[in-house]
């Protein structure tokens, strides 16, 4: 299995004895090893783990922030990476070194809150979003210290764990990570549902095109006019798509994921041919609830499986039963697609700028 390195982040962030989903205790503060926490009296990470509990962003993100990435990574240097894991020391068990949770397949930045609570006018931005269901919390922590970071391979060789701003980690360290806190929390189902998104081979970057071309197509991502989405799909479809989970989970999670959402107005297309209830739940903003998804697998390496007429919206029931159900692709043309779902013939329109 070919290595893969930077393909995760350890980066610490200050205790929180109330799991990172509320303020910190004033025993946090003043145990706390950082001293512009005990200058500011202020931990901005201290909701990195309250997704299940505060409102996510409009495209299903949470914002995390850690004081290590204030300074962002090298873009080139960072674009493999599939996880940041966070590492915070516990004063009220000897200052242990804990991994307490993890943002997967995450985008780096500077991410401003825009979805609407109380808490997030204190708590405002953040470095590090992932989609709330790739966030977890890890209820028993991984325990680390450098005598088990070299033993189990949880840091490339030679490195020890960081004492000012972050680790990279390569594949096997990620994979390593992840194994250690499943057996750590084996009722945690969000972990379970995340390690199916890390392929046992750890296949990833292959690109058929160069790195200055793919960081291009990645910047266009956040086009939000219809022209340059057009723009983008054209450059799609030339591509042969070896990225893989990576590229389909930015793809489905990003601005055309966004821009599909509007022109079938978040509706389920499922639903609408079968003549039911097209619009989901409404999430906090008032938009309704509708997931992306690729009819065609960007695994399957067929050119244009990225591009946008091969995405459709599904509530998130019909979602799954793509993946996990009775139901098959059976047929298309250039512009609709024919499923067979619970034994049901079912016609869907392709989306079209």
């Amino acid at each position: 299995m070919e290595l893969i390195t930077n393909y995760g982040i350890l980066a610490s962030i200050a205790w929180n004895s109330n799991d990172w989903t509320a303020d910190p205790t004033d025993a946090d503060l003043k145990q706390s090893k950082y001293d512009f926490v005990k200058d500011n009296q202020h931990t901005h990470e201290s909701i990195n783990f309250g997704h299940e509990q505060y409102p996510s962003e409009a495209d299903g993100s949470f914002i995390g922030y850690t004081p290590m990435l204030r300074r962002l990574p090298d873009k080139k240097k960072a674009k493999n990476v599939c996880a940041v894991f966070f590492l915070s020391s516990d004063y009220q068990n000897q200052n242990r070194k804990c991994i307490v949770g993890l943002y997967g397949f995450p985008e780096l930045g500077w991410f401003e809150r825009k979805a609407k609570h109380r808490v997030f006018k204190k708590y405002d931005a953040g470095n590090v979003r992932s989609q709330v269901e790739d966030i977890i919390y890890f209820q028993n922590p991984v325990v680390l210290n450098n005598d088990r970071v070299a033993r189990e391979k949880l840091l490339p060789e030679g490195k020890m764990i960081s004492k000012q701003g972050f680790n990279y980690l390569n594949s096997d360290n990620v994979l390593h990570i992840l194994q250690l806190a499943a057996h750590r929390n084996p009722d945690n189902v969000r972990l379970a549902n995340l390690l199916k998104k890390f392929p046992d081979q750890m296949s990833y970057l292959n690109e058929v095109i160069d790195e200055e071309d793919f960081e291009g197509f990645l910047d266009k991502q956040n086009a939000d006019s219809l022209d340059a989405l057009g723009r983008l799909e054209k450059k799609m479809q030339r591509l042969r798509p070896q990225l893989k989970e990576r590229v389909s989970t930015f793809i489905e999670r990003g601005a055309i994921a966004a821009k599909v959402k509007v022109l079938t107005k978040h509706k389920c297309l499922v639903c609408e041919a079968l003549g039911l209830n097209a619009i989901g739940f409404r999430k906090p903003d008032g938009i309704p609830y509708v997931e992306t998804h690729h009819v065609d697998p960007v695994s399957h390496l067929s050119i244009g499986a990225l591009g946008l007429a091969n995405l459709i919206t599904l509530c998130a029931n019909h979602h799954r039963q793509m993946h996990f159900g009775n139901a098959s692709l059976i047929g298309q043309t250039t512009t609709q697609f024919t499923f067979l779902i619970d034994g049901q013939k079912v016609e869907i329109r392709k989306v079209r700028l």
